[in-house]
């Protein structure tokens, strides 16, 4: 029997394990009881109604979205930076899986289930970042006085991501923390000029002012921090500094994966 939606999302967590352990704010993240069927008719007949979009009594938005094998449903608690994704049987509504970001940071696995609750995919990125997510908060908030947590929707612009290229010899696992400035550091921009170095035509749709900062995703050191209106141009300007760093620190010819 599916339950009525101001009662949706109130159920310990289950499928996330530890996370609440580690998280900063547990009150901004939601959760979801795996157990617990969709509604399909209930899914089907919202899903077109104010673009899929829904708020319960507690102002948490939900997302209805058609997939083309699943019912996708994200949640995201007012003013969190947390977005539950949850993935739906389209045929008799039980759970199959999905996984929660903070940001665009996939936090702990994204986990797939066939309909024996047996998992047939999973995708981790914890392994190769010691460094972790929380601790990424604790120093944007201790050196800059930024509260991730506590800035969503409050900025034209935040967002944290992560990423490693394996394939790149001088590359190693990154966080990139970038947020648009406030009004007061508005009045003092200046435009970075290191970022000349990068391809114009990679600016295109970013022009508001926004501080970069890069993050080693081993040992949580600051490796770049900068303050620019050119998204691309920041992070090829990143690109670049890394690889003049390998190569003057190793033979050209044989460069150790960092």
């Amino acid at each position: 029997m599916y339950l009525p939606i101001s009662r949706f999302f109130i159920y310990p967590l289950f499928f996330l394990g530890c996370l609440l352990t580690y998280a900063q704010d547990v009150s901004l993240i939601p959760t979801v009881d795996t157990l617990q069927k969709l509604d399909i008719q209930w899914f089907e007949k919202n899903e077109d109604i104010n673009g899929g979009i829904t708020y319960l009594e507690d102002s948490t938005k939900v997302e209805l979205i058609w997939r083309s094998d699943y019912y996708q449903i994200n949640v995201r608690k007012n003013k969190s930076p947390y977005n539950l994704v949850k993935l739906y049987d389209k045929e008799i509504g039980i759970y199959r899986g999905g996984g929660i970001y903070f940001y665009s940071l996939l936090l702990n696995d994204w986990k797939i289930y066939n309909k024996d609750k047996k998992i047939i995919r999973q995708r981790s990125e914890d392994e190769n970042y010691p460094f972790t997510y929380t601790q990424v908060i604790d120093k944007i908030k201790k050196d800059y006085h930024v509260d991730l947590e506590k800035e969503f929707g409050k900025r034209q612009f935040i967002d944290v991501v992560r990423g490693w290229n394996k394939d790149d010899p001088y590359d190693y696992p990154k966080y990139m923390v970038s947020y648009s400035l406030d009004n007061e550091a508005l009045k003092n921009y200046l435009p970075d000029p290191r970022v000349k170095e990068a391809p114009e035509s990679y600016n295109y749709g970013y022009n508001f002012p926004q501080r970069f900062i890069f993050i080693n995703g081993r040992s949580g050191k600051i490796e770049l921090d900068m303050t620019t209106d050119k998204y691309y141009a920041a992070q090829e300007y990143y690109r670049n500094k890394i690889q003049r760093e390998k190569i003057t620190e190793n033979s050209p010819s044989k460069v150790p994966n960092y």
